[in-house]
């Protein structure tokens, strides 16, 4: 049979609409309320094998959850009808895990999470394979994320941040040690005030803030410039195959050459270590 032009068109249209009825099959959601009951912090676990994890402040004594299942290669309608109908949320007292018993169907089916929390919730959120948002929630919060960016903001304390690959941005409210590695991709931080670990195999690196203690802040290939006000430290800054910059007088001269930068600026204080093994490094 020879096919027309408009037997094309139709073929096409059919299988349009077949793709879209099955993404709208394989899709469902739902929605939680839970109570923190008594004085104590909220403390909240948060892992999917892949989806995005979105986290906002919401009223004490309570969160809410907005969950998203999706079927990946190999799932099914009926794995994400399941899961949805009995989503892997657990409470214990004010202990709440999310996705800890989503084990049987994280290779085929993924769960988005956009959840509402206390400011003061004890944190740790993690996903496979997906970006990492969260917005001024997390007392020592532990974001990590496989493969995708990770992005917060208004942390009251330290925290820490990992992705296997993708771009890192966080804000500090308050103090406490900062600890952010990606394998591949750009990290920025701001209004730190305490230690810091900042870590890439391969991107930038900006920071912002008072080394209260010591910093360490190391890139394999890209450049590395801080700022740290009036903060008084003692520097040790190297560029493998690039140029040390330092806009602050150094006042202890220990070394100082085109690609290794070391001494003491205003009055001492803590090591702050920069290095890259192929760009530049500025201090401000």
């Amino acid at each position: 049979m020879k096919l027309t032009k408009m037997h094309f068109c139709a073929a096409i249209a059919a299988l349009i609409a077949i793709t879209a009825a099955t993404a709208q099959a394989s899709e469902a959601t739902f929605t939680r309320d839970l109570v923190i009951n008594g004085k104590g912090k909220a403390t909240l676990t948060v892992a999917t094998g892949a989806g995005s994890i979105h986290i906002t402040r919401g009223p004490a004594g309570r969160i809410h959850v907005f969950g998203r299942v999706h079927a990946g290669w190999g799932g099914s309608e009926s794995q994400v009808r399941q899961i949805a109908a009995q989503p892997p949320i657990e409470q214990t007292g004010n202990i709440v895990r999310i996705g800890a018993h989503h084990q049987n169907f994280k290779n085929n089916v993924g769960i988005d999470y956009e959840i509402q929390a206390p400011a003061d919730t004890m944190l740790d959120a993690a996903t496979g394979a997906g970006n990492v948002n969260d917005d001024g929630v997390g007392v020592n919060a532990k974001l990590s994320t496989g493969a995708g960016s990770i992005r917060a903001t208004g942390l009251q304390t330290g925290f820490s941040l990992q992705t296997g690959s993708g771009n890192i941005y966080a804000e500090q409210t308050g103090k406490g040690d900062v600890k952010a590695e990606t394998g591949s991709g750009s990290i920025e931080l701001k209004n730190l005030n305490g230690g810091l670990r900042a870590q890439t195999g391969a991107g930038e690196i900006k920071v912002g803030g008072i080394p209260s203690a010591s910093w360490q802040v190391e890139t394999g290939m890209g450049s590395v410039e801080i700022w740290t006000g009036g903060a008084g430290l003692t520097l040790d800054a190297s560029a493998g195959a690039g140029s040390v910059h330092c806009d602050r007088e150094i006042v202890a001269q220990g070394t100082i050459e085109r690609r290794h930068v070391k001494g003491q600026i205003g009055s001492g204080g803590p090591t702050v270590r920069l290095s890259t093994g192929a760009g530049s490094v500025r201090i401000h």
